[in-house]
């Protein structure tokens, strides 16, 4: 006779042996229990093997999410056989880039690219620099436009700003302007407002900065394009540095007008670069009319 309280099944246990509801439960909490031992101590295991990450070393997957852009290593580069640049921190977003052989400073500016990478680019949007996620150095120039790595030489010294006297800031506006007779035969007359000339030294040194630049930005638009030596010559007869709202250029009878603003540093004039942009802009309607005759 059945016990009371114990149902009497057909369930088969180990053997094939009849056993009891209650005691097929009980056996088949015990396998459930030893089944889940076995799970945790295999994971265990592969938590045990599983390589970790080295202390203060994120992973691929966190760096590419980073919300901050980190530093870019400051110094001395090399790229390719006959490029050598510095890079120095300029503001929370901005850099410093000077080729040796140039006495221009570049202001680039930082914007997060694919993959993590940084690029580095010029005031007209084109990129200079790009550092991948990993720290690799790209450059891109004219000559080079599908890159060159770049490869890290030594600490450099940051550059101070220039400090200029009135006699050698109107020394420049005749280098300038006999540079530019003898290289391309344009004869233009550099000069600056009287505000600027009465400024501080460190304001006459900006305008130094912007006259060169604009110099420079004159240069590259006559070699980049074979109508503008033709227009240029015939629109302007002079160049005039003055301090404005912006770093810009625009024509005043025939005076070409570069503005900068003494109180934004090296973000306060123009690149040679944008300067160039802004004259094949200024000129476009005046090629046109050259290219039609």
């Amino acid at each position: 006779m059945p016990q009371r309280g114990v149902i009497v099944r057909e369930d088969k246990g180990p053997g094939g042996r009849a056993i009891s509801g209650r005691k097929y439960r009980r056996e088949k909490r015990d396998v459930r229990h030893r089944f889940g031992a076995v799970i945790l101590l295999m994971a265990g295991l592969y938590s045990t093997s599983a390589p970790a990450q080295p202390d203060g070393g994120p992973g691929m997957a966190s760096r590419l999410a980073a919300e901050r852009i980190g530093a870019v290593q400051p110094g001395l580069y090399n790229a390719g056989e006959n490029e050598s640049f510095t890079l120095e921190p300029y503001s929370a977003n901005a850099y410093l880039l000077h080729f040796v052989d140039n006495p221009e400073q570049f202001v680039l500016t930082v914007e997060r690219g694919s993959l993590g990478a940084k690029l580095m680019k010029y005031d007209t949007g084109a990129t200079a620099l790009r550092v991948s996620v990993w720290g690799g150095v790209t450059l891109y120039t004219q000559d080079a436009p599908q890159g060159l790595p770049a490869t890290f030489q030594a600490d450099a010294t940051p550059q101070q700003p220039l400090a200029i006297s009135v006699g050698e800031l109107q020394t420049a506006f005749a280098d300038e302007a006999g540079h530019l007779s003898y290289v391309l035969n344009i004869v233009l007359k550099f000069s600056a407002d009287p505000t600027v000339l009465a400024a501080d030294s460190e304001t006459r040194g900006r305008a130094f900065d912007a006259l060169t630049n604009a110099a420079t930005g004159i240069e590259r638009f006559i070699a980049a394009a074979p109508w503008a030596r033709q227009v240029l010559s015939k629109r302007i007869n002079s160049v005039k540095v003055t301090e404005g709202g912006k770093p810009t250029i625009a024509i005043s009878g025939q005076t070409l007008l570069v503005s900068f603003v003494p109180g934004e540093g090296h973000e306060g004039h123009a690149s040679s670069l944008a300067i160039q942009q802004e004259l094949s802009k200024l000129f476009a309607a005046s090629a046109k009319d050259v290219a039609a005759k």
